[in-house]
């Protein structure tokens, strides 16, 4: 596992940020949080390695005071540090990288992307000649880049010619008119500075803004189409982004959020339910266990609380009896009632578990678990005797279906004031402790990375 850190101190609003960037499944992090919090200046830090005068150019020397400093560790080169230089007024260092194994993209004005409009009119004559002596090729990778994200061939006529020892894009029309890559709409452009930058090499690059100018569904589809090119070109990737649409398809724990306290700044894996909540002030959740009735969702809830730290928001819907959840999870399966079917776990009673189990779609991706015990209320009514001996309980003869007497019994017992729900589920845990262990695994693997 590749980690890269960053250390800011005392720059800007952040007193001390330290921040591990760990890589585990996925070469791609995405950075967000509020406006004015931070954001941008983790990237001018990353841009240091790069202009040692990123601050002076962009946030003025007031972003700056005599014990400012800045650490980077990047994958296994030596630390690059950045101390205050009471001397030029600024960060200063003595340590240096290779070329080219950082790229930080900043935000508007200052980015080279922003830049390239003007370089690209400025090479006219040159595009010209290219296609006049039919010095250029069909630019494959960028048209398979570009088909990613806008799932269309709009691009197929895409080619590519080297000016200045720079590779540039235009399409070819009739007659030698062309387009180049600056008349592109906004959007199209800024995705071919992305694309630059990928297959620049660079070992870690950080973008700010990444999806400006992307309508909603190129966002969508903005995550999968980067990751085989950062696999093929062994790059890591942090990007900072508002978009709900974008995060949303980021790979679990993949997403950092940035949050300021009246202590200092943090920067720590959140969930998209969580961002979703404090950043916009949606309501959603990451994680869903859909069940059959409220004591069995007690029961999930006393267990969670009793062993489990859920990194994701979740929520535990009783949905009825299980054909009723059987079907709910095969329909959100088709239609995403409550998300993708990976965020669905279904928990049965233990006495209709592999029954209903079996009948599942074959297709169906929701996990499904059932119960170490037949039933919550029908374990305590087959062993009131031992458990509760001394307790007086009414003729229960009417019935001659005991779940039917299970659940008058549990009610009667929560309405003694005698005994708790927690206890009565410590009662039901005890019946099979190995067995339930186990479905603490399975929920804890839900609800954490």
């Amino acid at each position: 596992m590749i980690r890269d850190r960053i250390k800011i101190s005392n720059i800007k609003n952040i007193a001390c940020l330290e921040i591990n960037f760990d890589f585990h499944n996925s070469n791609i992090i995405v950075l967000t949080g509020k406006n004015g919090v931070g954001k941008t200046t983790v990237v001018k830090a990353f841009n240091m390695i790069t202009d040692i005068k990123t601050f002076e150019k962009s946030a003025g020397l007031s972003a700056i005071r005599e014990n400012s400093s800045i650490v980077c560790d990047i994958g296994e080169h030596p630390p690059i540090a950045f101390k205050y230089n009471s001397k030029i007024g600024a960060l200063d260092s003595k340590d240096t990288l290779p070329k080219g194994v950082v790229k930080a993209e900043l935000p508007v004005p200052y980015g080279e992307r922003f830049k390239r409009f003007a370089s690209a009119a400025g090479n006219d004559a040159e595009y010209r000649i290219s296609i006049a002596t039919n010095n250029y090729s069909r630019a494959d990778k960028l048209i398979d880049f570009f088909k990613s994200v806008y799932l269309g061939k709009s691009f197929d006529s895409l080619n590519e010619t080297k000016i200045k020892k720079e590779t540039c894009y235009f399409i070819l029309l009739g007659n030698d008119h062309y387009i180049r890559e600056d008349h592109f709409c906004s959007g199209e452009f800024f995705l071919i500075q992305l694309f630059r930058l990928i297959t620049s090499k660079a070992e870690l690059i950080i973008i700010d803004e990444v999806d400006i100018a992307l309508d909603a569904s190129a966002q969508v589809n903005l995550y999968a189409a980067m990751k085989p090119l950062l696999n093929e070109y062994n790059t890591r990737l942090i990007v900072i982004s508002h978009s709900l649409a974008f995060m949303e398809t980021v790979d679990d724990g993949g997403l950092y959020y940035l949050e300021s306290s009246e202590v200092n700044v943090t920067l720590e894996q959140r969930s998209f339910g969580y961002i979703k909540s404090d950043l916009y002030g949606f309501k959603g959740r990451d994680r869903y266990i859909l069940t059959e009735d409220e004591v069995l969702k007690g029961l999930l809830e006393y267990l969670i609380n009793k062993y489990i730290d859920p990194f994701f928001e979740y929520e535990i819907i009783p949905i009825g009896g299980n054909d009723q959840v059987k079907t709910m999870a095969e329909r959100n399966a088709d239609c995403e009632i409550f998300g993708r079917a990976k965020t669905v776990m279904v928990v049965l009673d233990g006495d209709v578990f592999e029954a209903t189990k079996r009948t599942f779609r074959p297709e169906l991706q929701s996990k499904v678990y059932g119960l170490p015990v037949d039933d919550c209320e029908l374990y305590i009514w087959r062993n009131k005797e031992e458990f509760f001996p001394d307790l007086q309980y009414p003729d229960y003869n009417f019935s001659d279906k005991q779940k039917k007497a299970s659940k008058s019994y549990w009610k009667l017992l929560l309405g003694s004031d005698k005994v708790t729900p927690r206890y009565l589920y410590e009662l039901i845990e005890r019946a099979d402790q190995e067995g339930f262990a186990l479905l603490v695994e399975h929920l804890n693997a839900h609800l954490n990375l």
